[in-house]
């Protein structure tokens, strides 16, 4: 109603596969540079859409009401998909705090997959990032 300038984003299923990794990389409360980094390398260096994501957010700042408008706009495979990724940011640095894995079950269950069809994506990512078997 009074943007004063800002436009309104619109919510696409590619901006809601990024709102929903700044969301994940942001879980623990903060967005460390080394995270900025990871999202630009996931989205080839998309320095835009990156920021209409972080403006989606702070326009939308109900999460449970965007995880919802992600879940309405997303087909089967794209959820799955996104699933699959926020999973793989979440087991990325080895540590998974309390506030990621609240998160990442809010998007499953927003997406209604159960955690159980969800645990072959979680071992093949697990030892994907198991580099320390090479030491």
């Amino acid at each position: 109603m009074f943007g004063f300038g800002k436009k309104e984003i619109e919510l696409t299923p590619k901006l809601a596969l990024v709102v929903g990794s700044i969301y994940m990389v942001g879980a623990d409360g903060e967005l460390a540079d080394e995270e900025m980094g990871q999202l630009i390398s996931m989205f080839g260096g998309d320095e835009d859409l990156i920021q209409n994501g972080i403006d989606y957010i702070e326009q939308n700042s109900n999460i449970e009401e965007t995880i919802s408008k992600i879940a309405g706009i997303l087909n089967q495979e794209q959820k799955e998909v996104m699933l699959i990724n926020l999973l793989d940011t979440l087991l990325s640095d080895g540590e998974t705090a309390e506030s990621e894995k609240e998160l990442f079950f809010a998007f499953s269950k927003a997406f209604g997959f159960e955690q159980s069809q969800l645990e072959t994506y979680f071992d093949v990512i697990s030892k994907k990032n198991n580099l320390s078997i090479f030491n």
